[in-house]
């Protein structure tokens, strides 16, 4: 009985442990709080089919963010689908643009995968519901 109580909080104390490392790990969000992104699409409405996505990403001051890695990640609401995903290319410092297959009728979340040129990652989401086909 006194090993499993020992056990018990030798496990509790692991874990409290490895929370507050995570924590203390952790990126400041402070610096991607200054960052601006917008997006647009073509079609304007996203549809079932492949849309493209320009992405500017700006610093608070207006300043364009030249260099980032931006790829795209497409998923279905509903499980069971595998992702589908793109990668976009600079037109223009701080101006992103992917195409991206979204091979079906339904709900559908975009996730925009970002990397700055400092290193820092950050990812945005949008929600695209109710696609139509063509």
């Amino acid at each position: 009985m006194v090993r499993n109580r020992r056990w018990s909080v030798g496990f509790s104390v692991l874990v409290a442990l490895a929370g507050l490392y995570a924590i203390g790990c952790s990126k400041s969000p402070g610096a991607l709080r200054n960052i601006a992104f917008t997006y647009e699409s073509d079609p304007k409405s996203p549809r079932a089919g492949l849309n493209t996505f320009t992405v500017t990403l700006t610093r608070a001051s207006g300043q364009p963010l030249a260099g980032a890695h931006v790829s795209l990640e497409a998923d279905m609401s509903h499980a069971g689908m595998a992702p589908v995903f793109a990668e976009a290319r600079e037109l223009a410092p701080g101006r992103y643009q992917g195409t991206i297959d979204l091979n079906m009728r339904g709900d559908w979340v975009v996730l925009f995968h970002i990397k700055l040129t400092s290193g820092e990652t950050f990812d945005r989401q949008v929600e695209l519901r109710n696609l139509q086909a063509t």
